[in-house]
């Protein structure tokens, strides 16, 4: 039987359990709005440049359109929770924050309006102050969090997990 670290530090294990990311329809519409905005405001300022006489070449105020555009796209694709036997691992934007379950002290819903890695305001607070608390919002909230209290042995509403 693998100890503790070294079952959290196995990069290969594959997730028991994930759970895909809520995106609110205010979240993508925000998105939308900002990338196509600022590409926009790219290509006009394109277009009335004269591509001749300007230095730098005009064309590269093109350059910023796909990092925009990406930008919005990475936090609406890229969000979810993964369960494993001993840690969570949040997804969102490229990154990776792991919590190990004795880690984690409660969990709750909230809809405050801190930023966090949660695409909606139908939001869970899981609270892990060694790790770091966290703000996610799945497509199914009530059973992560049947999911996590089962698994850090908290009983719903607790504060003091094992």
């Amino acid at each position: 039987m693998p100890t503790e670290g070294a079952e959290m530090s196995r990069s290969d294990a594959q997730p028991e359990r994930v759970f895909p990311g809520k995106n609110a329809p205010w979240f993508i519409a925000v998105m939308a709005l900002a990338a196509g905005g600022i590409s926009a405001w790219c290509v006009t300022r394109f277009l009335s440049a004269s591509a001749l006489t300007s230095w730098p070449p005009s064309w590269l105020v093109l350059l910023p359109i796909p990092l925009v555009v990406a930008m919005a796209v990475v936090p609406i694709r890229s969000n979810r929770v993964e369960l494993y036997a001993d840690r969570l691992v949040v997804v969102y934007a490229g990154t990776h924050s792991t919590i190990p379950y004795f880690h984690v002290r409660s969990v709750r819903r909230t809809r405050s309006l801190w930023a966090g890695t949660a695409n909606s305001l139908d939001r869970i607070r899981i609270e892990a102050p060694f790790d770091g608390d966290a703000l996610v919002s799945v497509r199914d909230n009530d059973a992560l969090m049947a999911e996590l209290e089962r698994r850090c042995a908290l009983q719903a509403g607790d504060k003091g997990g094992s």
